[in-house]
């Protein structure tokens, strides 16, 4: 009796995950990574996959797609990492203003010392926001997401994540003291 065939038979979770992973771990990691630094982000995005392949039954493929569910999952357990990112955030913000521009550095300090002072700005103002909108500026603006896959990660409607942007803009510009 010849075999079945095995292409014809339906998927397990376990097969769907694993696909999924093999097409989106090395963003899921890099969006963790630039989070949580490199090593955690692979904690994270193993968690991640994890949770996704406990949770498969729950995945509903009519409201988004896998990447805006893995994102969602990630930006869950990145929310409970949010202390060590904003003290990595200010240690980058730090580590900026030591950096050594070519030529003299005496003749490049009041740009420097510039550059410093719009990094603490800028990471003062993203640390200022609320936990919802820091992570919904994050997806949007490092991960280059669209609004339906933030809304999809997040469980809020797409009209939502595009009001939201237009006031966390509207928001850092007024704190950043620009004007239009």
């Amino acid at each position: 009796m010849p075999d079945a065939d095995v292409s014809a038979a339906p998927r397990t979770g376990a097969a769907v995950v694993a696909g999924w992973f093999d097409e989106h771990v090395d963003t899921i990691h890099r969006y963790a990574a630039r989070r949580v630094g490199e090593h955690a982000g692979w904690d994270v995005t193993a968690e991640t996959f994890r949770i996704a392949l406990e949770r498969f039954g729950q995945f509903d493929g009519r409201r988004g797609g896998e990447r805006a569910w893995l994102y969602g999952i990630a930006s869950n357990i990145l929310r409970r990492h949010w202390r060590s990112e904003e003290r990595r955030l200010r240690a980058r913000a730090r580590d900026a203003g030591a950096l050594v521009m070519p030529g003299d550095p005496l003749l490049d300090v009041d740009a420097r010392l510039d550059a410093q002072r719009d990094i603490e700005r800028v990471v003062a103002a993203i640390d200022a926001l609320a936990d919802d909108d820091r992570e919904l500026l994050i997806l949007v603006a490092w991960e280059r997401v669209t609004s339906a896959e933030a809304a999809r990660a997040l469980g809020i409607p797409a009209g939502t994540v595009r009001s939201r942007l237009n006031r966390i803009r509207t928001h850092l510009r007024h704190q950043q003291g620009v004007t239009e």
